[in-house]
């Protein structure tokens, strides 16, 4: 691919993440996307075949390279408590791609997911391989599943309502302090309880 149909290819990645982002999956026309693109719609049509693949391919580049940031924050991490405290800020830097990521998995209720695509939490396997070396490898495959989804989903709500909401609010402890505490604190005991 020239470096031309590369920006080319980008620009309407991410002017139609937007657009996805603010109107919908439904609400947003490959003619939108185009115009503000400025390119015409046979573009968009080539580089990705239709809307439906433009968007699957957003979320999956998404995905992917917040999952390489995430394994390169697991190598560096001395501990899961500094990963997810790591990744909580990780999220404060790319606000503004979480929220629109988050926005455009829920408007839609189709698969948004290609049938192969592993889309689990971004990073998630770094996270499990830290869950194991902390606690040891005796944890059980359903006990790693409902810490990672227990770790994540608070590190990922806290981030999503800290951009949103609790910022600019004096909601008690919801200071960017207060919630990397709580991360931490939410760490220990899940370890705590995977250790028994």
């Amino acid at each position: 691919m020239t470096d031309q149909s590369t920006e080319t290819k980008s620009r309407i990645m991410e002017v139609a993440r937007v657009l996805f982002a603010n109107n919908g999956f439904d609400g947003t026309s490959v003619r939108e996307i185009a115009r503000l693109a400025e390119v015409n719609v046979a573009s968009v049509n080539y580089h990705f075949a239709g809307k439906e693949k433009l968007f699957h391919e957003i979320l999956l580049k998404g995905h992917a390279d917040c999952s390489a940031d995430i394994q390169s924050m697991a190598l560096a991490g001395a501990n899961l408590e500094d990963v997810l405290v790591e990744i909580f800020r990780y999220f404060q830097t790319k606000s503004h791609d979480l929220l629109s990521h988050f926005k455009m998995m829920m408007s839609t209720d189709q698969k948004i997911v290609p049938a192969g695509e592993d889309m689990g939490p971004p990073g998630g396997k770094a996270i499990v391989e830290i869950i194991i070396k902390e606690t040891g490898k005796n944890v059980t495959e359903e006990d790693l599943h409902w810490a990672l989804k227990s770790l994540f989903s608070h590190t990922i709500h806290m981030s999503l309502m800290y951009n949103c909401c609790f910022k600019n609010n004096a909601v008690p402890y919801s200071s960017r302090e207060d919630i990397e505490k709580g991360i931490r604190r939410l760490t220990r005991i899940v370890l705590k309880e995977l250790k028994v």
